[in-house]
């Protein structure tokens, strides 16, 4: 055992070490103004991060985009943290996660988003990301959302579970749709698992999405959540757009 150790132990310090001599030579740039970053291990720079706009509970977009969902009768909260401009820090972010396959991105979204969360005083009994369609995440491999939700479990131990809702259609991108178009295009598309109704049943429901425009995808989640007989539901995305 004792040799099981210092050979695993021995394996980690060559392979940090080798990481080191790469990042020397090759030295990774930030996703967003393509700097060299010092820590490898990081995807964008500190100054990054700190340009982009956030949103706190006055802010007028937080205040309009609440609204917006609180007039569905379906959702009860908000939380969210950053501000989504185009050609921004975070539309680069986003890119990198939801294209780019940057994984790690969405955890680190997740774990900033729960600072954000636990400071609202928010609570829950379950973490649930808004599926991505079967074709969809053949395509990209994974769920971003799902990414974000995983980071936002570890930091609040809300139990995360990607079972409990699934998207039973293929939808076309929401980004160039209008409000209306939004809301048709995700309309019945979504359903609760068979037999996780139980589940659901007088829950708090955290819904988690990567960023909120409109926030048609949500209401659609919440309401079949609701239907299910979700008690609450509380919206919740790193980033919302104008």
């Amino acid at each position: 055992m004792r040799e099981g150790v210092m050979e695993k132990s021995g394996h980690h310090i060559v392979g940090d070490s080798w990481f080191a001599i790469l990042d020397f030579i090759f030295p990774p740039l930030c996703l967003s103004c393509s700097v060299p970053l010092l820590n490898g291990r990081k995807s964008v720079c500190n100054p990054c991060w700190d340009s982009i706009e956030r949103v706190s509970a006055l802010h007028p977009l937080f205040l309009e985009t609440r609204e917006k969902l609180l007039t569905s009768e379906q959702v009860n909260g908000l939380v969210s943290e950053f501000v989504f401009e185009r050609e921004g820090a975070f539309q680069h972010i986003a890119h990198a996660l939801k294209y780019g396959g940057y994984e790690s991105l969405g955890v680190e979204l997740g774990r900033k988003l729960a600072e954000v969360f636990l400071a609202s005083g928010g609570g829950g009994d379950v973490l649930v990301p808004i599926p991505l369609h079967k074709r969809k995440f053949r395509e990209r491999g994974y769920n971003q959302a799902e990414r974000i939700a995983h980071g936002m479990s570890q930091a609040t131990l809300i139990p995360l579970r990607t079972d409990l809702l699934r998207r039973t259609r293929f939808t076309q991108s929401q980004t160039t749709l209008t409000l209306e178009e939004r809301k048709k295009n995700v309309e019945a598309a979504f359903e609760v698992v068979p037999g996780k109704e139980r589940v659901v049943k007088g829950k708090t429901i955290v819904l988690i999405d990567d960023v909120i425009t409109t926030g048609a995808t949500i209401v659609s989640c919440a309401s079949t959540l609701r239907d299910a007989g979700a008690l609450t539901i509380i919206a919740s995305s790193p980033a919302l757009a104008r």
